[in-house]
């Protein structure tokens, strides 16, 4: 090998090497990213989980939603949480999840969904597993107005009554 090719090479690495270093840490940085995200999913997905067709907000209190804000409308009883992770405003690879969920509707009338909501249910009867909102068929077959119940992949996060 000639000095001038030698040196051209040496030339072409210093300029290509940090490209290639570059390059190089993308999958750590990605797979930080990712793992970030997939916290702040699992917040958000497991507390609008958890208040999906409740009556009522669950209070943010705990660890698991440290990093949490709810925002809705009580009219339409229509909310989202966000949630990031990390919490520090200047952490890197921050990453921000937002999931939307609807209350129960209590008493009134609901002219978003398309149904009106009883107005007063009857004390201690909640909806069965195949009508979960009482509107198939069950509330006009029993004469009540059952209590809408969450059922589904997440009736393990509701507390009340089971009827299966």
């Amino acid at each position: 090998m000639n000095i001038v090719s030698v040196t051209v090479s040496a030339a072409l690495m210093g300029l290509i090497a940090p490209g290639v270093a570059q390059m190089s840490i993308m999958p750590v940085i990605a797979q930080k990213r990712a793992a970030n995200f997939g916290i702040a999913e699992s917040r958000a997905v497991a507390y609008s989980a958890l208040n999906e067709g409740a009556p009522a907000l669950t209070p943010l209190d705990g660890v698991a939603q440290e990093g949490c804000n709810v925002s809705g409308d009580e009219e339409t009883n229509a909310y989202s949480v966000s949630c990031t992770y990390p919490i520090s405003p200047d952490a890197d690879f921050r990453q921000t999840v937002t999931r939307s969920f609807r209350l129960a509707p209590l008493e009134g009338s609901n002219s978003i969904s398309g149904y009106a909501a009883p107005q007063s249910y009857t004390p201690g009867v909640y909806c069965p597993l195949w009508d979960a909102w009482g509107i198939q068929s069950y509330n006009a077959a029993h004469n009540v107005q059952c209590i809408p119940v969450p059922y589904g992949p997440w009736a393990s996060t509701y507390k009340g009554e089971m009827l299966w």
